[in-house]
């Protein structure tokens, strides 16, 4: 690649990865401290906490794939998906700073119902930016490669904005009350967040690539279809839920860990810090993995080495903050690998999936890919919910050594036998560089004719 066209491709590729710190900024603050804010601030049972998630995820499960129909037949001159950059971000920060206004009520039905709607409100509005954002990928570049390389730097963008806020809340704890430090918290990100979506939109207005200007998408009856048929697509839709699954469960319940078996929450929130910002370090070696040995390699890598971590916390790594940090790290370090590799491989079955069905439908495969994803964030948070009050945990009561020993199989057992199931579905996961450089090759030979 020449000098000029690097440094083009890197502005370009930099401009759209600023979107996912903003995004970041609201996904990691939600999937890290929003279970915890509910059960131990606003004082909602957990299984009441996970079922709202659970009917949170649902309504991502229904709306994801809805946006994509719609984003991909969105007209005019910003193109079919920036425009939601522009018009959603405050609707977005301003729903995701209700979710952290510490609102009590005293009937717990109406305490439920209102955390119901702000939750739902919030997952409307992320939905409506970040399905157009993630579809945009498709558009930036390509090449197989290049997209490992977008995929890297959009995953930095958004490790950045997770250690941004959890360094942040970290803070903010360590000074002000739980209810006024996740408050303070919550404004902070939605005013930051609001203002660096509208930097992507203005950044992005020169990035499109479009190598088929004809392209129109197909009728959702025929799209629906043509996924049924997409079998590397089904398959990393099928690890990525297991992943998610691992993911979900560890960072949701962290704080429970660290607070059980080290008896200090305060590690715990290092624990998050460093799961947030271990991306700084870990993304680039991981693009640089997967550009070696390939994306299907790199994420089985992957998943050994975080399934490694987990082991060493159930054998009783977990017991003492150092030995617990420390695992904590190797966790980390394995599933940092799949937020490149996912990302990379996923608009990569698109075009696999148009090549061998000849039916155009990037932003609905988007939007089905993430409606999965959130049903195992749901599903995981629900499941969370029930298991935490199974073994017997109370928000502020003592624990007792059942309860403990009960948490540490949820951190740990659960996303272990998670990774192992997704990577044997990678496993057999087809699509190489070569073979997608053969498929954009005959796509372009097709559209010429």
């Amino acid at each position: 690649m020449h000098q000029k066209a690097a440094r083009t491709e890197w502005k370009s590729f930099l401009g759209y990865g600023t979107g996912d710190y903003a995004l970041n900024l609201f996904w990691q603050s939600v999937g890290f401290y929003l279970f915890f804010f509910y059960t131990d601030v606003v004082g909602v049972p957990p299984e009441v906490v996970g079922t709202i998630f659970l009917i949170g995820m649902i309504w991502d499960a229904a709306t994801d794939p809805v946006m994509g129909y719609l984003a991909e037949r969105t007209t005019g001159r910003w193109g079919p998906y920036r425009p939601y950059l522009l018009f959603g971000a405050i609707p977005l920060g301003v729903s995701f700073a209700l979710l952290f206004t510490p609102i009590h009520i005293s009937d717990s039905f109406w305490q439920a119902a209102y955390i119901l709607v702000t939750l739902l409100l919030f997952r409307t509005c992320y939905t409506v930016v970040s399905i157009p954002y993630s579809a945009l990928s498709a558009r930036v570049t390509r090449a197989s490669n290049g997209r490992t390389r977008l995929a890297a730097i959009r995953m930095y963008c958004g490790f950045l904005g997770g250690v941004s806020i959890t360094a942040f809340a970290k803070w903010l704890q360590q000074s002000k009350t739980d209810e006024v430090a996740f408050s303070l918290m919550g404004y902070s990100a939605a005013v930051v967040g609001i203002i660096v979506l509208i930097i992507c939109f203005i950044s992005t207005r020169n990035t499109l690539q479009e190598d088929l200007p004809d392209r129109h998408p197909s009728a959702m009856r025929e799209s629906l279809a043509a996924i049924l048929k997409n079998g590397p697509f089904l398959l990393l839709v099928g690890g990525i839920m297991l992943v998610t699954v691992a993911t979900t469960i560890i960072g949701q319940s962290v704080l429970y860990f660290f607070e059980s078996q080290v008896g200090d929450r305060g590690p715990g929130t290092t624990a998050i810090f460093i799961m947030s910002g271990a991306g700084l370090i870990c993304i680039p070696f991981w693009a640089y993995v997967a550009l070696k040995i390939g994306k299907r390699n790199a994420w089985l890598t992957g998943s050994v080495i975080a399934s490694a971590g987990l082991a060493l916390l159930y054998g009783g790594f977990g017991d003492n903050s150092v030995t617990a940090l420390a695992s904590m790290m190797v966790v980390t370090l394995g599933l940092s690998s799949f937020a490149v590799i996912f990302w990379s491989m996923l608009p990569d079955t698109i075009e696999y999936g148009e090549f061998k069905s000849m039916v155009q439908n990037e932003s609905l495969l988007i939007g089905v890919a993430s409606s999965f994803q959130k049903i195992s964030i749901g599903l995981s948070a629900f499941a969370l919910g029930l298991l935490l009050k199974y073994v017997g945990y109370q928000a502020d009561a003592p624990l007792g050594a059942a309860t403990a020993d009960g948490i540490r199989h949820i951190f740990t057992v659960i996303p272990f036998v998670a990774l192992m199931v997704s990577g044997l579905l990678i496993f057999f996961y087809p699509i190489t560089a070569k073979l997608h450089g053969e498929i954009i090759s005959a796509l372009k030979a097709r559209n010429s004719t």
